[in-house]
């Protein structure tokens, strides 16, 4: 047997279906602590840089780094170091190193500058150089499905950890920052709260319709992703701000589980592309609308609303409206514009 064969035979242990799961597996405990972190900050509890949910996070970092970079460390004297990557995995390599300058970054910034508070800890540097890194770590196996132009369970989860973590770092508005228009009526401010409210849906909405069809692009999206994607993404938010009562938490699971199936019965019916592009546009506005649709009649069920009906209908309308403008992003219009002539 071959120096040459023995070196090639790491490669198809480490470029399938099976090391996608393993990366899936890591990166949902690296998400998982930082959902346990943020959780904690939630409850306002006793923190420093040396807690459980930490320690939850941070090893979690090091299975994914060891799960991304094991790999390349094993075969890059053989076969050299870009080749030793797995494919896909590229730019998740890059995240760890990025998510490893930005653990010692937030050590010196928490030294120097205290733990951050509420929403404090959205913005910090060193926390969104954390999350720029986890960014990168948790879409390995979505782009490593790309490369092999092929879908399966693992890339939908991938999509669905990089929606989670968006809608993680924005949990100061849209549907999981609070239950929107619920009763009793704010004492005040009321214009400010309407405002915040909006942005957040229309924030929500883009983020879900343009990872739906960056996926959908990718051919990433099977019929089943949808309900994944929103219901996996809304059971994680709902957890992690676990103030609300058991109730809240299952209703508004089933909330987002319901908008997902919705998602993918459209999905299924209208089989969205670029090449059906009345289909893809009436996909990426009824998304939106199915959600929060389901989302204010529960809403309305559990504690009636403060909103007018001319607000609440109009609200949901205008986040479809938002998926809608989406979807140009992801195909333009079929029509050429006219060549303008030369003066």
């Amino acid at each position: 047997m071959t120096a040459t064969a023995v070196a090639s035979r790491p490669a198809v242990a480490v470029r399938g279906v099976a090391y996608d799961w393993v990366a899936v597996v890591a990166s949902a405990w690296l998400l998982g602590g930082l959902f346990w972190d943020g959780w904690a900050h939630g409850y306002s509890l006793p923190d420093s840089f040396f807690t459980i949910w930490h320690a939850a996070f941070y090893s979690g970092f090091l299975a994914s780094a060891l799960v991304i970079l094991g790999p390349a460390i094993i075969r890059a004297p053989a076969i050299g170091l870009r080749a030793s990557v797995p494919a896909g995995y590229g730019w998740a390599a890059i995240g760890v190193l990025v998510f490893g300058f930005g653990g010692v970054f937030d050590l010196v910034w928490h030294t120097a500058f205290g733990i951050e508070s509420n929403l404090d800890a959205l913005f910090s540097p060193s926390h969104l150089v954390l999350g720029t890194g986890m960014a990168l770590i948790v879409s390995g196996p979505l782009r490593a499905a790309w490369a092999r132009r092929e879908s399966g369970v693992p890339a939908v989860i991938s999509i669905t950890m990089l929606l989670s973590l968006f809608t993680f770092f924005s949990l100061f508005a849209g549907p999981y920052s609070t239950v929107l228009g619920a009763n009793p009526r704010p004492g005040g401010g009321t214009e400010n709260v309407i405002a915040r409210s909006l942005l957040g849906m229309y924030l929500f909405s883009g983020l879900v319709v343009g990872c739906a069809l960056v996926a959908l692009r990718r051919g990433t999206l099977p019929v089943g992703a949808m309900t994944l994607l929103v219901g996996l993404n809304g059971i994680a938010m709902i957890l992690m701000r676990g103030h609300a009562s058991l109730q809240v938490q299952v209703i508004f699971s089933v909330v987002a589980i319901g908008a997902g199936i919705v998602g993918d019965l459209l999905l299924w019916r209208l089989r969205p592309s670029s090449d059906r592009l009345a289909a893809l546009r009436a996909f990426a506005f009824a998304v939106p609308v199915a959600y929060f649709t389901l989302y204010f009649t529960a809403v309305l069920a559990l504690a009636g609303t403060w909103w007018t009906v001319h607000f609440l209908t109009g609200s949901i309308v205008l986040s479809g409206v938002v998926g809608l403008l989406t979807s140009y992003v992801f195909a333009g219009s079929t029509a050429e514009l006219p060549a303008v002539p030369r003066p």
